[in-house]
């Protein structure tokens, strides 16, 4: 059993600020691999914004705390299903060619960043990957 020594002055963490859809420069911060419902082998990529003072709300303001993101779509097996984990390995400066995923972490790709209500019709938005730029 794991045993919280609660600090008394801690805050609670504030919910991400939702950054405008559009291009962003983003570092990958680390890939875990892990097998999905559906059987397949897949990496899981958390990405943070090279330059966070520079994400705005949709609004314009600035983006205070605009968070990570995560993809969990990049299918490694069956390779068939490898089209979006391709478009990430080339956006990273990669050859398409066997590696291993701890030659990404640290690269600066673009990424075009959108925007989801999730679940549908919940009135909660939050920012994911809508694809990655190969430059």
């Amino acid at each position: 059993m794991a045993r919280l020594n609660a600090n008394p002055n801690a805050e609670a963490s504030v919910a991400f600020d939702v950054v405008a859809p559009g291009e962003h420069t983003m570092r990958v911060e680390s890939v875990d691999e892990f097998t999905a419902s559906t059987g397949n082998i897949c990496w899981k990529v958390r990405l943070s914004y090279v330059d966070p003072s520079a994400c705005l709300k949709e609004n314009g303001t600035p983006a205070v705390n605009p968070g990570t993101l995560l993809d969990s779509s990049l299918v490694v097996s069956p390779a068939e299903k490898q089209g979006k984990l391709r478009g990430f390995v080339e956006a990273c400066g990669r050859p398409w060619a066997d590696l291993d995923s701890d030659e990404l972490v640290g690269c600066d790709i673009q990424v075009k960043v959108i925007k989801e209500e999730y679940p549908k019709d919940s009135g909660n938005w939050s920012n994911r990957v809508g694809r990655y730029l190969i430059r």
